[in-house]
């Protein structure tokens, strides 16, 4: 935002020294990025006296003037201007000094006379295009002075603004902020137009069709007006800062949008059809060629000024061609509004079209200032086109604009956060020097209103940042901080999560971090049912990427894509794993569940070691293996249990851990159709791990007790038993384990075998026991009848013969 101070200052007036100025503001949160002074470039210009004035003695067009610069005796230069005279105070070029052009001076024979220097004219100093004669100055300029000091100009302040400070995207608000550091009294400028008889809604009608995008709209109508260039002070004053003149109808508008921060629009009145405005959703495929010459593709989200017939602006952002003033303008509707920030945010980034007047939307303007600018601008089309303005504003209003309400402060807040011992009265002051009314409660609390300019002030913080940006964050003497040292805790699910870290990476896997969001065809191709609770995966309003608009209820389909990539990059054994939380909608409630869960993805590829062996067990034995490891070093008993309900996994190698009723774990390789839609080719094996779940085992886990190891031998036993094919070996090993008793130490499966020999339905799984006692040596018969009653046992439960 550029600040012009000589404008500034009919606002407000100033600190004489630019630079006091520049270093409050900056403190107070308005940062200064330069300090710009505008006109053309004069350095090594200077004001010289011409003293005297002869006649060339060589020829009879060019003069010999002696120039007094100030220092030294006069110098001779040769001029060849017509209007040149004794007593005249000029603008002087010395030689090595280069002109605006580019010309540099040097100091030369001319007619045979020694020239040193150059007196100009207006059109060499790039101060216009005057040529016929010198530039004469002021008698009272200062002889040896810079000439720019003598040429007026502006000095300009160069501010970089928060997004949260939309008010001061103007003069007036850089004039407040002026006030609330320096104190003073506001001046606005003159806003009343002098009205005819004519009424303003003979010529126009506006409503508002959808209230909830456009809190207020206000329009001016003025007559007859002849459009030309901008006088120069109109043109100087934009200019000043960054922006170009286009005109009295235009130049007015940006005027007023400098002065007040609050975006205008002039309409050609005529071609409006059917002098009416609408303020509307844009319809479905809608276009608009706006003022860039750019045809625009309207959504039914973005808002739209139209006509009877047809959009003619996009609310907020850019006009339309179609109802620009010209030349030809002969009445002009002027439109000043408050849109929903929101809509204007949307509509913009979606176009990729930022403009003056949405910089200013987004950011939220002051809800009554909107009549006041608009009175402005028509004041000054009238008085600078000769238009007449008709009587009264034409004004709708759609819902009321949101109005933060009242903030109770602490009066103690503000010594509390700041460091400063301050008393009720100080924070009442100063929190009035920004405009916020202030009321003592009952109950000691300050009831605060803030003006309705500031919409960035909503809780009680707010009011304490400005008390320290008026106190001044200087004036804060610095202190140590007091405070009991407290021992830092981590929370325990962050600790479970680093433990899961550190052995999945022990396991041989590395660790990715995803953005957690997923496409809703990733969940079809994961095979999840429509009633799966990972259906119901939160949605994100504004997403950052739109293929991928829900946040993740599962961590899978982010590994399978990353899977995916490193195969097409020729990097064939893929061992990843994440751990993160995953995201469900939960009925009742306004915030999603929160589940922290690990999964890993394991490929294996070709064979790259002369030791690997030839044919590798499959996968699934493999994430199997790194779960079991897992649980162990948690010391969690869980049983495995073959099978499982995960859809995208491969329903004959697949099993899950369970203790109690939670499942732990889920493992297996992945089922051929989720392989295909993500394009991998090779075996898959996926492990997921809910670690909520994983705490409460570990909560719920016996501590582990010291055994001392038995100095007497141990007896083994080796027993095949046939079963049903479809039974589980692992819920044949549980129940040898609790049927075996105390001197049953172990049990191990060590083989499965089908085939020859073996009965059609049946499976040969073969268990070593290891048997064992603390005080003595075991006998054969113990072990025996040991043996033959686990043997019974697994008859009766599974159906289970001794081969």
């Amino acid at each position: 935002m550029r600040v012009p101070l000589g404008w500034l200052s009919e606002f407000i007036d100033l600190p004489e020294d630019p630079e006091t100025l520049a270093e409050r503001l900056t403190l107070a949160g308005l940062e200064l990025d330069e300090i710009l002074r505008t006109g053309p470039e004069l350095e090594g210009v200077r004001v010289g006296q011409v003293v005297a004035h002869e006649r060339h003695p060589n020829a009879d067009r060019l003069s010999l003037c002696r120039v007094d610069l100030g220092e030294g005796e006069p110098v001779d230069i040769v001029c060849g201007a017509p209007n040149v005279a004794p007593g005249q105070k000029v603008a002087v070029v010395s030689p090595g000094t280069r002109l605006p052009d580019g010309t540099k001076v040097k100091k030369t024979k001319i007619r045979g006379v020694v020239s040193h220097g150059m007196i100009c004219s207006l059109r060499e100093l790039g101060l216009g295009d005057e040529h016929s004669g010198i530039l004469v100055l002021d008698a009272d300029a200062e002889i040896g002075a810079p000439l720019a000091s003598q040429m007026g100009g502006e000095t300009v302040l160069d501010l970089e603004l928060t997004p949260n400070r939309g008010d001061c995207t103007s003069l007036l608000g850089v004039a407040r902020e002026v006030r609330a550091h320096f104190g003073g009294t506001l001046r606005l400028p003159p806003c009343e137009p002098n009205e005819v008889e004519r009424e303003a809604s003979d010529d126009i009608r506006i409503s508002i069709e959808d209230p909830a995008g456009c809190y207020c709209y206000a329009g001016r109508v003025v007559l007859g007006v002849k459009l030309g260039p901008s006088p120069d002070w109109l043109r100087e004053r934009l200019e000043a800062c960054g922006q170009r003149s286009l005109g009295i109808a235009v130049d007015v508008t940006n005027l007023t949008l400098l002065e007040f921060g609050q975006p205008l629009h002039a309409f050609d009145l005529a071609s409006i059809r059917g002098a009416e405005i609408r303020v509307r959703a844009a319809r479905a495929d809608e276009r608009i060629v706006t003022l860039d010459g750019q045809t625009r593709e309207l959504s039914t989200e973005d808002l739209v000024i139209a006509d009877a017939e047809r959009p003619v602006a996009i609310a907020g952002v850019m006009g339309g061609v179609e109802t620009e003033v010209g030349e030809t303008t002969v009445d002009i509707l002027l439109e000043s509004a408050h849109f929903a920030p929101s809509r204007v945010r949307r509509t913009a980034r979606r176009l990729n079209l930022h403009s003056e007047a949405s910089y200013r939307f987004e950011r939220g303007i002051d809800p009554e200032g909107v009549v006041r600018a608009v009175d402005r601008a028509a004041r000054l089309l009238s008085e600078l086109s000769g238009g007449a303005v008709s009587r009264g504003v034409v004004e709708a209003r759609g819902d009321p604009a949101p109005v933060p309400g009242p903030i109770r402060l602490d009066p103690k807040l503000p010594e509390q956060l700041l460091g400063v011992p301050l008393q009720t009265e100080e924070v009442v002051a100063m929190l009035g020097r920004v405009g916020v009314r202030t009321e003592l409660a009952p109950d000691g609390r300050l009831e605060c209103v803030a003006p309705s300019w500031r919409n960035d002030l909503g809780i009680p913080e707010d009011l304490v940042e400005e008390v320290g940006r008026v106190l001044g964050y200087d004036q804060i003497e610095p202190t140590m901080p007091i405070g009991a040292a407290v021992p830092a805790t981590e929370p325990a699910a962050y600790r479970l999560a680093d433990r899961v870290r550190d052995l999945l990476v022990g396991s041989g896997l590395s660790e990715m971090r995803a953005f957690p969001a997923v496409s809703d065809s990733d969940l079809d191709a994961m095979r999840l049912a429509e009633d799966d609770p990972r259906r119901r995966s939160v949605r994100l309003l504004n997403p950052i990427v739109e293929e991928e608009p829900c946040l993740r209820s599962d961590l899978v389909p982010t590994l399978l894509r990353a899977v995916h990539r490193n195969l097409s990059h020729q990097l064939d054994r893929v061992r990843l794993f994440e751990v993160s939380r995953v995201f469900r909608t939960c009925e009742g409630r306004q915030l999603p569940e929160e589940r922290l869960r690990a999964a890993a993805v394991l490929t294996r590829g070709e064979r790259q070691n002369l030791w690997e062996a030839a044919e590798p067990a499959p996968l699934f034995f493999e994430a199997k293996g790194i779960v079991e490891g897992l649980l162990r070093e948690f010391r969690v008993e869980a049983r495995f249990r073959s099978g499982t309900e995960q859809p995208y996994l491969h329903p004959a190698a697949a099993g899950e851990f369970v203790a109690g009723k939670d499942v732990l774990a889920t493992v297996g390789e992945l089922h051929p159709e989720v392989a295909a839609h993500f394009e991998i080719e090779d075996a898959c094996g996926v492990l997921e791990l809910d670690l909520d779940a994983l705490e409460t085992a570990e909560a719920g886990a016996a501590r582990s007790k010291f055994v001392e190891v038995s100095k007497f031998p141990a007896v083994r036993r080796d027993l095949a038993i046939l079963v049903d094919e479809a039974r589980g070996a692992g819920e044949v090993l549980e129940a040898m384990c609790k049927g075996g008793g105390s001197t049953l130490v172990s049990v191990t499966l060590f083989d499965r075998y089908q085939g020859k020999g073996i009965p059609d339905g049946k499976v040969s799984l073969a268990f070593r026991l290891i048997f064992q006692r603390p005080d003595r040596t075991l006998r054969d018969a113990e072990v025996a009848g040991t043996t033959d009653r686990i043997v019974k046992m697994l008859a009766h439960r599974f159906g289970g013969e001794l081969r």
